[in-house]
Formats: C-alpha cells, structure tokens, sequence
C-alpha cells in the first residue's frame, strides 16, 4: 500500500479538522459540556449561588470532621497528659514507701541486735547465777544440798552439779537423791558427755 503525497495530505487535513470536532463530541458525551439557549440572567445568578453553596457546605462539612478530629486528638492529650501525672504521683508514692520499708527494717535490724544482746547478757547473768547456785551446794552438807536439789528441775540440777569442783561432793548428793532422780540425771549426764 503505497500512498501519494496527495493522498496523505488528505489524511492529514482529515484527521485536523475532525480532531476538534471529536474531542467536543466527547465533552457533550460525558457531560462536561453542554450547550444553552437564552438562559436568563437570573438563572445563571442562582446557579453560581448554588454552585457556590455546595462548595461551602463541602468545605463546612470537611471543616467539621476537622474539628471533631482536632477535639479528639486534643482529648487524648488530655487524657495522656492526666495518665502521665498519675504514674508519676504513683510512681513517688512507691519510692516514698520503699523508703519507709527501708527505713523499718534499720530499726528491726537494731532492735534484733539490741535483743541479741540482750539475751547474751541474759545468758551470762544465768550462768552467773548458777554458778554461784553450785558454790552454795558446794558448801552444804550433802545431805541438805540433796533435799533441795530434789525439788528442783532435773536440768538446773544437772547444770549444778556440773559446775561443782568437788567430785566426791557431787556423789554424796547423787547418792541421797531418790532412785528416779539420781537415774535420770544420771541419763541426761551420760548422754551430754558423749
């Protein structure tokens, strides 16, 4: 297919002046151009007014979810704001209580320490004591220290007779003790030694 230069001048001329002529046929097809006759003014006034009108209804209602955006967002800073203040109140109510924790258990550290010695002391005074308590029986005759000793818890009696010097002192007493107390007395000894 072979064209002439005539043929595609033809073509060309065509195709320019049918171009126009299809792209408004386009524009009446799809709505964005149309064609009036004789429209009166006043018409033309109210349609600018309407046009006009759903622009700023458009803009007012976009506005508006604007502002109901805007509101919750604000809200939320708020909110965040107040939760930031409470953790922070929370936050100084812990440390003040771990500090009066801390402070507590120093002073139960110093009264367990205070009664540590105190108890220490307690035992020394009892140790004293029996001691002292040995010396005395040491000194009776054994008959005497032996119907007191009876009366007596059989581990006082044991811790007497353990501080007593005097052996023979200490068999005398064993020996006038009734059989129950001399035997269990006897037990207890015998099972501290070993």
């Amino acid at each position: 297919m072979k064209l002439t230069l005539k043929q595609l001048i033809i073509i060309a001329a065509t195709v320019a002046f049918s171009f126009p002529v299809m792209y408004m046929l386009m524009l009446f097809a799809t709505g964005n151009a149309r064609i009036e006759f004789n429209q009166p003014a006043k018409e033309k006034k109210d349609e600018k007014q309407l046009k006009f009108m759903r622009q700023s209804a458009r803009k007012d209602s976009l506005s508006a979810v604007q502002s109901q955006t805007f509101l919750a967002v604000e809200q939320e800073k708020a909110d965040l704001i107040a939760e930031k203040k409470r953790f922070a109140e929370q936050q100084e109510r812990v440390l003040m209580v771990q500090q009066e924790l801390e402070k507590t258990r120093g002073e139960l550290m110093e009264e367990r320490k205070k009664l540590e010695k105190l108890v220490g002391q307690s035992d020394t005074l009892e140790k004293k004591r029996i001691k002292q308590l040995a010396k005395v029986y040491g000194a009776m005759r054994p008959e005497e220290a032996a119907r007191i000793l009876e009366t007596l818890d059989d581990q006082l009696v044991i811790q007497i007779l353990a501080l007593m010097g005097d052996d023979r002192q200490k068999a005398k007493i064993l020996s006038i003790l009734s059989p129950e107390k001399a035997a269990r007395i006897s037990t207890k000894i015998g099972k501290t030694i070993k």
